[in-house]
């Protein structure tokens, strides 16, 4: 059985991600936003405006959209050619999402209950690190015999290339499980023992779900890369 070391939060999510991999950047485009904190952090606001406007959308307007999207994205290249391309890329994002956000689709603040942000920016506590611990929870799901609906907590294991979860199905049943940081393999995976010292819970992490869930009316909805929703965080179990 692996030892469970609790060690310090990580550092947060660099403020600079973008809503796309830039491992994956080939265009020039794409490079010059992933070397910019500033364009990424407009491209994550950007992100986050379309997903709620697609959302507001029937199937044709969210086809619509993603058409004057591409437009919109394909004219960024045209900025390479000015003298200040940075502050080119970044004056049409900044246009950009005022035009999204002011379209009669966008739900408005009133109706919108619950903040709406990427998972690169959503958390707070030890959630603020929850794109570090996607791949290992995807693979202590797989891994668990009931579904999992909460994560309670997460932390850097002893080695630092693995991690530990606490998880919750939905019968409030309370597992603990260790898998490696890329989500290769689970190293232990079994209910917490009585007595069993570990991170305390709070924020949680919630998941799946079109709705907040019950008896957490401010919890924050998270999207992934793609600007899906993914979960949502509430400051404390509920």
């Amino acid at each position: 059985m692996f030892a469970l070391l609790a060690t310090s939060a990580a550092a947060p999510v660099h403020a600079g991600t973008a809503s796309f991999m830039c491992a994956k950047a080939k265009t020039w485009t794409e490079k010059t936003i992933c070397a910019s904190d500033r364009l990424s952090a407009l491209d994550l606001q950007m992100a986050v405006a379309r997903a709620k406007l697609l959302k507001g959308n029937n199937a044709r307007g969210q086809s619509a959209l993603e058409d004057e999207q591409g437009r919109w994205w394909n004219a960024l290249a045209e900025c390479r050619s000015t003298t200040a391309p940075d502050d080119c890329i970044a004056g049409r994002y900044q246009r950009r999402i005022a035009a999204l956000e002011s379209r009669p689709q966008q739900p408005s603040a009133r109706a919108t209950k619950n903040t709406i942000a990427p998972i690169a920016t959503a958390g707070r506590g030890w959630t603020r690190d929850l794109s570090r611990y996607q791949r290992p929870l995807r693979a202590c799901i797989e891994e668990s015999p009931t579904p999992i609906a909460k994560l309670l907590s997460a932390w850097p294991a002893g080695d630092n290339e693995s991690a530990g979860l606490l998880l919750s199905d939905t019968r409030l049943k309370e597992y603990v499980c260790v898998a490696h940081l890329e989500g290769h393999k689970v190293f232990r995976f079994d209910e917490r023992m009585p007595g069993e010292k570990l991170p305390a819970a709070g924020p949680v992490y919630h998941l799946g779900g079109e709705s907040p869930p019950v008896r957490c009316p401010g919890a924050t909805q998270v999207l992934d890369v793609n600007g899906k929703p993914v979960g949502w965080i509430s400051d404390a179990d509920c």
